[in-house]
């Protein structure tokens, strides 16, 4: 235990504060020590106010604040973030504007309170008002996203504090929409525990059938591992390449969304266990990855570069899937290679860097140009009604679709896969048979081009009908090469 003299608050506050026993428990290593200093005085402020103060779930609101701080140091070292998480629930006291005031808390920190203040009560999920309060939120201020995140997580860990209506409440909105923004935040650490956490709340007969499955599976699975990591690492020291290994096996969530969407079963997926290799730079990258295809043997296809092409939310990494390899692998596994750096960033986004303008997508990755709050707030503006809003929020975090924009910036939505000919007839049905030619990102490409997410496709057109029976052979959605046959008629 630390007991710490507290002084008063920095701008001339005259609540004094008494002296408060910390516990150790909570993390500060690597923290200046001013910021070890402030965030001490934060947590103590927060007891001396808010510890008598009990939330509906029981627990006091400074207990509840400290919990939503740890959660928060999972991912970043920001101590001004994890003072107003400490802090976020000052205004639930009588007094709170006051003593907002007079909290160790800057004037744009005590902002951030009142704004997190504002959330408390909202439901994403059933309410399209509350989603425009949220969206207009988090578009000002993107530090409150991982505040927001750590909240909802925090709350999903103590499901046995809530009365079983409102416990299924959480569950459901968390699953549905909490778990898609983290996806696409790149926070893929939090996303996968709310969604196990929640899936298992919602489906417990799936999550039990499941949970079996892994558990006959456990002893082979561990095998392979080790078995694999001890071969790559071998492999990879005799090339020079210098690495860390790690193991991942696919969570419960996960795999049951990859048997649903892919119509496989569970022996079937190919990426349910899988290989981390940790190298330096990105030029070890490349030369492990030769390393793996040269000692094991890849499955044609399943190579995915997204270093060279990141995915819209920063992820990078290079994605692999070996055959079994006798003597070492009795069954596919998938090889995952990257920095240090993008680890970190593949784990808990953008946001563990302090980066939260990147936090909501990287803008600067090329074809990557989606801006997930943007985005929404388009398809907020163009919806009719509250259920065909709805209906475009289920569309555009489902995963088998993508999100793609005309050269006017304007957002659609087609389902995987699409060719750039699909786009052209989806977006412009009216001019389809005047097409020349198209580019995307800037670049000019043929009519049957697969489309990624964020990609920008300028279709150039002329005065003439160019339109040709062999576009239909170009076309990859039914309802399109129906309409392209009308066209052709």
């Amino acid at each position: 235990m630390v007991i710490m003299e507290a002084s008063q608050a920095s701008e001339g506050g005259s609540i004094p504060l008494a002296r408060s026993i910390m516990s150790d428990t909570f993390p500060l290593p690597g923290f200046p020590e001013k910021s070890k200093k402030f965030i001490r005085l934060s947590d103590v402020f927060a007891r001396r106010f808010l510890g008598e103060i009990k939330r509906r779930t029981g627990e006091d609101y400074a207990a509840h604040g400290r919990e939503v701080a740890l959660t928060l140091r999972e991912s970043l070292q920001d101590p001004s973030l994890l003072a107003i998480a400490l802090l976020h629930d000052l205004l639930v006291h009588p007094d709170g504007e006051e003593l907002l005031a007079q909290s160790p808390l800057s004037d744009e920190e005590r902002r951030i309170v009142r704004e997190m203040h504002e959330l408390r009560r909202l439901h994403i999920d059933a309410n399209t008002e509350d989603l425009d309060t949220a969206l207009g939120v988090f578009t000002q201020d993107t530090r409150l996203l991982p505040l927001r995140m750590a909240h909802r997580l925090n709350d999903i860990r103590h499901f046995d504090r809530f009365p079983k209506k409102l416990k299924k409440q959480i569950a459901h909105e968390s699953l549905h929409m909490y778990t898609a923004i983290a996806g696409r935040l790149g926070m893929h650490v939090w996303r996968y525990e709310m969604e196990d956490r929640c899936f298992a709340l919602l489906q417990p007969k799936m999550t039990a059938h499941l949970q079996q499955r892994f558990t006959e599976a456990e002893k082979l699975d561990q095998a392979c591992l080790s078995q694999t990591m001890a071969f790559l690492s071998k492999a990879l020291k005799k090339n020079g390449i210098q690495c860390a290994l790690q193991q991942r096996i696919k969570g419960i969530y996960s795999t049951y969304r990859k048997m649903t969407i892919k119509r496989r079963r569970f022996e079937e997926l190919t990426d349910r266990i899988a290989v981390r290799i940790i190298v330096p730079d990105t030029d070890a990258c490349y030369r492990a990855l030769g390393v793996v295809h040269g000692a094991m043997h890849p499955m044609p296809g399943k190579l995915k570069d997204y270093i060279g092409a990141p995915k819209e939310n920063n992820y990078r990494s290079i994605h692999t899937v070996v055959y079994p390899l006798p003597g070492v692998s009795e069954q596919p596994i998938e090889i995952q290679i990257r920095t240090q750096e993008m680890h970190q960033i593949c784990e808990f986004g953008a946001a563990a860097h302090g980066e939260y303008k990147d936090a909501l997508y990287a803008m600067q990755n090329g074809h990557s140009r989606v801006n997930l709050f943007r985005n929404l707030l388009n398809l907020r503006s163009e919806a009719r009604s509250p259920k065909q809003f709805e209906a475009a929020l289920r569309k555009y975090f489902s995963e088998d679709h993508l999100a793609v924009f005309d050269h006017k910036n304007n957002l659609c939505h087609l389902r995987k896969p699409a060719a750039v000919l699909d786009f052209v007839c989806y977006a412009f049905p009216k001019r389809i048979r005047f097409l020349k030619e198209v580019r995307v990102n800037g670049r000019k490409v043929a009519l049957d081009a697969p489309l990624r997410d964020g990609d920008i496709v300028e279709p150039v057109f002329g005065k003439q009908s160019m339109a040709k029976k062999e576009w239909l052979m170009a076309c990859r959605h039914t309802a399109m090469r129906k309409y392209l046959r009308q066209v052709l008629a």
